[in-house]
């Protein structure tokens, strides 16, 4: 369902945000983190077109963005 999905990708997003804002703040973000910040949406977004492309529609690409930013906010947390 999608809806149960933004709910999600909007929760984690939030903790990723939250999460890099304190590594910031307190010096403890590295310049790969930093590019990684940038990097990781740009390809998001090349993946999102290709899936639309491909004729996928806006749950997959909900549910991709969902397991990119789950991975982040456990990589974060560790």
């Amino acid at each position: 369902m999608i809806v149960f999905s933004l709910i999600s990708l909007m929760t984690d997003a939030s903790q990723v945000v939250d999460l890099r804002i304190r590594m910031m703040a307190q010096g403890r973000a590295s310049p790969e983190e930093m590019l990684l910040m940038i990097t990781e949406k740009i390809e998001a977004l090349q993946h999102a077109v290709y899936t639309l492309a491909a004729g996928g529609d806006a749950t997959a690409i909900v549910d991709d963005y969902r397991k990119l930013v789950a991975a982040n906010v456990k990589r974060l947390t560790l």
